[in-house]
C-alpha cells in the first residue's frame, strides 16, 4: 500500500506542475506502479543492483513503483531554449535525481537548412524505441537490451552540432541530418556488459549514480584486483575527448533510419577514483516503419568492443531488437524479441567473459482515461553466462521471468 500512497503523492505533486507558469516553460511527466512476479531465484541470481548475477531488475514479487519521471522544457522568445529529465526511481536504490539536462540552440534555417547545437548532459539521438517522456518507451515498461545498456552506461557531456536537410524546404519527400558530437567523461562505459552481460529493465542511471554488480572471485586476484563491484559510469579519468558521428534519414512519415558511430577515446590503461578507463566503441543502427494507420516496427542493432586494462579484458559485443506495435482505438500491444553476444577476446585466465541471451517482451495496454493507462506485461529472457562459472555450483545458463500489472499516469497534454 505504501507505493500505492507515494503514487498518489506524485500524482499531486505533478499535477500541480502541470499548471502553466508561463508561455515558455512546459513541463510533461509520467510514472508507473503496480504489482511485479517474479520467479523466485536463488542468491547468486538476485538482480545485479543486489550483487548478485541476474538479469531482470526485479528482486521478488511485490507491489512497487516504475520510474516517476518528469521533463521540463524551457522555450523562451529566442533562439535558446533548455530540457531538464529528472526522475526518482525505487529501484536501486530510491534515489532522486537528473538523467538529462542540456542548452539547445536554433537559429532560423539559412536558405533551407537547419542548423542546430546543444551543450550540457544528454544522450545522443540514437533510440528510436526510447521516444517517450524523458527517454522512456511508450511501447512497453522495460527497454530492449540495447537500450537498457545505454539507459545505464552511456551519456554524454559535451556539445552536439546537427545539420538538417528538410525535405518540406527542398520540395522533396527525404529528410537529411547529419550529427557530430564531442563529450568527455562516459570512461568506464563498458564495465557491467563484460561481467554481467546485458540485461533487460527500464532502469537509467541518474547523472551522479553507483551501480553494483556481483563480486566475482577473478576482482580478488591480479591483474583485476583494482576493479571494485561497481562502476560510476560517467567519470572522466584518462582527459581524452571522445566523440560520435551520425547521420539520420527519414522518408515522408513511414520510414527512418538512423546510423551512429560512437567512440570514447579512453586510454584503457587509465585509473582514477577507483575506476579504470574502458575503450568503448560501436556502430549503431536503429529503423522504424509506419506500415499502416494501425502497425508499426522497431529495430536497432549495435555491434562493437570494449577494452580495459589494456588487454586485460577484451569484449566483442554484437545484439539487435525487432519490436512489433499494433494499436487500436485506446488498445496498445506490443511484442519484443532481443538477441545479445558477448565474445571474450582476451587471455586473462579465471575470468571469461563469453556471453548470450534472448529475450521475449509482450505488453497489452488499454488507455483508460487521457492520463491513465492499464498495462500487462510479460518478460522472458534465456541467458548464459561464463562469468557465473566462478562460483562453484553456480548455473552458467540460466531463464528468468517475470509479469507486470501497471498503472501508468501522466500528465495531460
Amino acid at each position: 500500500m505504501k507505493a500505492w500512497a507515494c503514487l498518489g503523492l506524485c500524482l499531486a505533486t505533478f499535477q500541480l506542475g502541470a499548471v502553466e507558469i508561463a508561455p515558455w516553460l512546459q513541463i510533461s511527466a509520467k510514472g508507473e506502479a503496480g504489482y511485479t512476479s517474479v520467479r523466485q531465484q536463488p542468491k547468486s541470481l538476485r538482480p545485479w543492483w543486489q550483487e548478485g548475477t541476474g538479469q531482470l531488475a526485479a528482486a521478488r514479487s511485490d507491489w512497487m513503483l516504475g520510474p516517476q519521471l518528469a521533463s521540463i522544457h524551457i522555450t523562451p522568445d529566442s533562439d535558446f531554449s533548455a530540457t531538464i529529465n529528472g526522475q526518482w526511481q525505487q529501484i536501486p536504490d530510491k534515489a532522486l535525481g537528473l538523467t538529462e539536462y542540456w542548452i539547445n540552440y536554433a537559429p532560423l534555417p539559412i536558405s533551407g537548412y537547419r542548423l542546430r547545437a546543444r551543450a550540457g548532459w544528454f544522450y545522443p539521438a540514437m533510440s528510436l524505441e526510447n521516444s517517450d517522456v524523458a527517454w522512456s518507451s511508450p511501447y512497453s515498461s522495460s527497454f530492449s537490451a540495447i537500450n537498457s545498456w545505454i539507459g545505464e552506461e552511456l551519456r554524454s557531456q559535451g556539445v552536439e552540432l546537427s545539420l538538417s536537410r528538410p525535405g518540406n524546404a527542398f520540395n522533396s519527400a527525404h529528410n537529411f541530418t547529419a550529427v557530430a558530437g564531442g563529450f568527455r567523461g562516459n570512461d568506464p562505459i563498458g564495465t557491467l556488459i563484460s561481467w554481467r552481460g546485458f540485461a533487460i529493465h527500464s532502469n537509467q542511471t541518474n547523472l551522479n549514480q553507483d551501480i553494483d554488480f556481483a563480486y566475482y572471485p577473478s576482482l580478488e586476484v591480479p591483474p583485476l584486483n583494482w576493479q571494485p563491484n561497481w562502476v560510476k559510469p560517467f567519470v572522466e579519468i584518462d582527459d581524452r575527448l571522445g566523440y560520435y558521428l551520425g547521420l539520420h534519414w527519414q522518408w515522408q512519415q513511414q520510414t527512418e533510419l538512423r546510423f551512429y558511430f560512437y567512440d570514447n577515446n579512453a586510454d584503457p590503461s587509465a585509473f582514477a577514483m577507483e575506476q579504470y578507463a574502458w575503450h568503448t566503441q560501436f556502430s549503431h543502427l536503429a529503423w522504424h516503419q509506419q506500415l499502416n494507420d494501425r502497425w508499426q516496427l522497431v529495430a536497432q542493432w549495435m555491434n562493437g568492443n570494449t577494452e580495459m586494462g589494456p588487454g586485460v579484458v577484451n569484449v566483442d559485443f554484437n545484439l539487435w531488437f525487432l519490436l512489433a506495435n499494433y494499436q487500436l482505438d485506446d488498445w496498445q500491444f506490443s511484442a519484443r524479441l532481443d538477441h545479445w553476444q558477448q565474445m571474450d577476446r582476451d587471455l586473462t585466465p579465471l575470468d571469461d567473459n563469453n556471453g548470450n541471451g534472448e529475450g521475449l517482451t509482450a505488453s497489452v495496454q488499454y488507455q483508460w482515461t487521457p492520463e491513465i493507462s492499464v498495462q500487462l506485461e510479460w518478460l522472458l529472457i534465456d541467458t548464459s553466462q561464463q562469468s557465473r562459472g566462478q562460483w562453484q555450483h553456480w548455473p552458467i545458463d540460466r531463464k528468468f521471468g517475470q509479469s507486470s500489472l501497471l498503472l501508468v499516469w501522466r500528465l495531460p497534454e
